[in-house]
């Protein structure tokens, strides 16, 4: 390994495993198919395959960083298993984009480029805490979601579904689950402006089946029905 110790390659596979388990907990945190695990195993991975692709042969001739090249191909397997698409909509873009940006973390890492590695996740994870706020669809379309508890068989989404159509909005995806008898709803809506989702959420409270309302109509504390 000529100059390079074996505990500096273990510090540079802990670093990528570090960087990668930061991306990992944030997609985790917001309930996405590959989380804090998986990127730091891609991470971890990848700095590993780097190193012994680079570190791993001393004959002459031999191209050391082909490994680390084909990382990026074998990324994508991974990534584009947490691609989906229902319809017209397609989920998973960002998370895929985590892992190839995991595995070019961990990649950097083992390559021993400590500050471009560490910069690389630092402006990552700003990306992806903070400017999801400032998308279009979140700054002009006025993005929303609500999720509701309540007992089924009074017909509570449809008036959820008019309220939405009358002030221009859209429901663009709903996730459902039941338990002990209660149905448990997430809407995600868009085009709907502040007051008209606070109407929204005022009439579903209003609504004697319904047990929640998240968030709650007035914004802050929620109002009794």
């Amino acid at each position: 390994m000529g100059d390079i110790e074996t505990l500096e390659l273990i510090g540079r596979l802990l670093l990528a495993a570090l960087l990668g388990s930061f991306l990992g907990y944030e997609r985790e945190a917001r309930s996405k198919t590959a989380g804090l695990r998986t990127h730091t195993l891609v991470a971890l991975g990848s700095a590993l395959f780097t190193i012994a692709g680079a570190f791993g042969s001393d004959a002459a001739g031999v191209d050391q960083t082909r490994v680390a090249a084909q990382v990026v191909t074998g990324i994508g397997f991974i990534g584009a298993g947490t691609i989906v698409r229902s319809g017209l909509t397609v989920t998973g873009l960002t998370t895929a984009a985590t892992l190839w940006m995991a595995a070019a973390l961990g990649v950097a890492s083992a390559v021993g480029m400590y500050e471009v590695a560490v910069a690389g996740g630092v402006v990552a994870l700003f990306s992806l805490v903070f400017l999801g706020s400032l998308s279009p669809a979140r700054l002009w379309h006025h993005h929303r979601r609500l999720e509701l508890l309540y007992q089924p068989g009074h017909g509570t989404l449809g008036p959820l579904y008019a309220g939405v159509a009358a002030v221009g909005g859209e429901v663009k995806q709903m996730w459902m689950t039941e338990e002990n008898g209660l149905r448990h709803v997430t809407v995600s809506l868009t085009k709907v402006k502040d007051p008209d989702f606070n109407d929204l959420l005022h009439m579903l409270i209003k609504r004697d089946e319904v047990l929640e309302v998240e968030p709650p109509a007035t914004q802050r504390d929620r109002i009794e029905s």
